[in-house]
């Protein structure tokens, strides 16, 4: 499913897949037709626009069904 192309910048986070893969995650603002109406929504995406569901934080579920997770960053 992809949804219309009405949207924001997107933010993008990397996951990874238990075999180490990464995955660019974005998260958009879809908007309507006014930009203050109340139906606008978040969602997340991978680049080429299928939709990703974010199960939990940094737990996202791919359209095949993987498991990605991001990673903690690294206090220097």
């Amino acid at each position: 499913m992809q949804l219309p192309s009405r949207s924001t910048r997107a933010i993008a986070v990397i996951a990874v897949d238990p075999d180490g893969r990464t995955y660019r995650i974005e998260q958009r603002r879809q908007l309507g037709a006014d930009e203050d109406a109340p139906g606008a929504f978040l969602y997340c995406c991978l680049p080429e626009g299928q939709i990703v569901d974010h199960i939990a934080y940094g737990t996202y579920q791919l359209p095949d069904g993987t498991i990605v997770r991001t990673r903690r960053p690294r206090m220097a």
